[in-house]
């Protein structure tokens, strides 16, 4: 009993301790047991019975701790985690979290087709494919079906064992995607807005240091995109360092806006009188200007 308990409680120290209990066992036999070699041959015997049990139980119980263990991660991970056979589609088992991400029940979810929670064909016929050839798959994007019918998306990690099973996780990114894809259409407008616009625009710190501009900047001054972010709108003032003078920029930030004429060079050394129309803006969380320049070569040929 003492080997049985002590191997299930403490399996890495069990079988040290049943050799010493062995060795007291067989020091006892030999010093106070009658002289008999069949008492020393069936002492020995007991004592490799001994060793031999705690190394099993101490070996059991190390695979219970560690199923134990592993079975806490399972239960307790913030994703959702789930296996299924890759032939037979059928999710085997998986954790509450799966359950709640996809609003079944662990019960529900058993031995359903993890085929029919996609929301697209092609990306669940490409999931598989990739699974079969790669034998795992990091941080793909899928969009599932919930008991609902309401789409989420998820990030998926997934890996196969050589007996065919598939261990995925799944964390929900619907949220974090829907911002994204908002981010990424606002994107597009302002992109289209502003490379749409009938003026030069140039996004800037209050130094002049150049970060955005459109594609009618380009075409007025003759510069490309790439040197005109190497570039300080001192660099395109005639004469150099009029546009922003300290008074300008004083006066510029107690009124939030400023319009005014000038003169720009293009890279081509000729001028063309624009008008500056400026406002404060903000730029990726940072206090920026955008500066609209209207080419007035037209109305002064008039």
């Amino acid at each position: 009993m003492p080997i049985l308990l002590l191997a299930y409680l403490y399996p890495r120290y069990a079988v040290y301790f049943t050799i010493i209990l062995g060795w007291i066992f067989l020091g006892l036999v030999y010093l106070y047991g009658p002289v008999d070699i069949r008492l020393y041959a069936a002492s020995s015997a007991f004592f490799y019975i001994f060793v031999s049990v705690g190394v099993i139980i101490s070996a059991f119980s190390g695979q219970l701790m560690q199923e134990k263990k592993y079975r806490e991660i399972f239960e307790n991970s913030q994703a959702g985690i789930f296996t299924f056979g890759i032939e037979t589609q059928k999710i085997l088992t998986l954790n509450q979290q799966s359950a709640d991400l996809l609003g079944y029940t662990i019960d529900e979810l058993k031995n359903l087709l993890f085929a029919s929670l996609w929301f697209d064909n092609v990306t669940e016929t490409k999931f598989t494919k990739k699974i079969r050839q790669d034998q795992k798959i990091s941080n793909m994007e899928i969009a599932l079906r919930k008991k609902d019918r309401m789409i989420i998306w998820v990030l998926a990690t997934a890996s196969m064992t050589k007996e065919g099973l598939v261990i995925c996780s799944a964390v929900d990114i619907t949220e974090s995607k829907r911002i994204k894809d908002e981010l990424i259409e606002s994107e597009l407008r302002y992109r289209t807005l502003f490379d749409g616009a009938s003026d030069a625009i140039f996004l800037h710190d209050t130094d002049g240091r150049i970060f955005e501009t459109n594609t009618i900047a380009s075409r007025l001054l003759g510069y490309s995109k790439k040197e005109f972010m190497q570039m300080r709108l001192h660099d395109l003032d005639t004469p150099p360092a009029l546009l922003l003078t300290p008074e300008k920029v004083q006066w510029f930030q107690s009124r939030g806006h400023m319009l005014f004429e000038t003169v720009q060079k293009r890279k081509n050394e000729t001028t063309v009188p624009v008008e500056f129309s400026s406002r404060i803006t903000e730029y990726f969380g940072m206090s920026a200007v955008m500066s609209t320049v209207r080419d007035l070569s037209e109305r002064n040929d008039k």
